[in-house]
């Protein structure tokens, strides 16, 4: 075999790498068929499982995206001002974000045995499966004294644990953006006039905008682009 064909036949390959090991296959494959190699491994908490593309550069544009936006919204504020403290806070944390671009699918080893949809193909390519025992965390991020894990308790709502932890001055004090461990975001409201009892998953994404009551438009725009691109982090085990 010469090199070209080398390089074809290396193309036809899936790969899927579950947690830290590869897994390699000449055709492709179904996935309840790649989680079947680990499914009885571990205790594995399938609502937090995700499935990332490991050759599509979309996360990696869209926090550049996200970084450059950032930037420019820094120009129109005076340094010392609430919303530039904000701003500058929230392009630091972006900044250190690992992102992969995340498929859009359910990841469950009972489900993708029992239905036909939620048993996809992997075509040719490069796959990240991440699995996990159950997280005993919610991740907060945006507009806060001090973002990161804080620890998750059993019926915590989104109103409690959105209250429990420090904002900036300049943070949005009406809504908060909830990304649910299977990549599906939500807006929910933390004011006494639209308050949200939903409770949290462990391994949820909780992120606090920041206020755009100026420049209300680019900075709405930019709260929401944070929370899409907050999909595809890679989040600290």
């Amino acid at each position: 075999m010469n090199f070209s064909q080398a390089a074809v036949a290396q193309s036809d390959l899936v790969t899927i790498m579950i947690n830290k090991q590869t897994y390699q296959f000449d055709r492709t494959i179904r996935l309840s068929s790649a989680l079947s190699i680990v499914a009885d491994n571990g205790q594995w908490y399938w609502p937090t499982a995700a499935a990332f593309d490991l050759t599509s550069p979309k996360a990696e544009h869209e926090k550049e995206v996200v970084l450059a936006s950032i930037r420019q919204l820094l120009t129109h504020f005076d340094k010392t001002s609430n919303t530039h403290k904000a701003l500058s806070n929230l392009y630091g944390q972006v900044a250190q974000w690992t992102v992969s671009t995340r498929l859009d699918m359910p990841i469950s080893y009972n489900r993708s045995r029992l239905f036909f949809e939620d048993n996809p193909m992997f075509q040719p390519g490069k796959y990240w499966l991440r699995l996990n025992g159950r997280p005993n965390v919610l991740h907060f991020s945006g507009a806060l004294v001090k973002p990161g894990a804080y620890q998750h308790q059993s019926d915590t709502s989104v109103y409690t644990a959105s209250h429990k932890v420090a904002k900036l001055d300049d943070a949005d004090k009406s809504i908060v953006y909830v990304v649910h461990p299977n990549g599906e975001v939500e807006r929910k409201g933390v004011a006494y006039w639209n308050l949200d009892f939903s409770q949290l998953m462990p391994g949820s994404q909780v992120y606090v905008p920041v206020s755009s009551e100026l420049f209300s438009n680019k900075i709405n725009q930019l709260n929401q682009r944070v929370a899409a691109l907050a999909v595809h982090r890679v989040l600290p085990q």
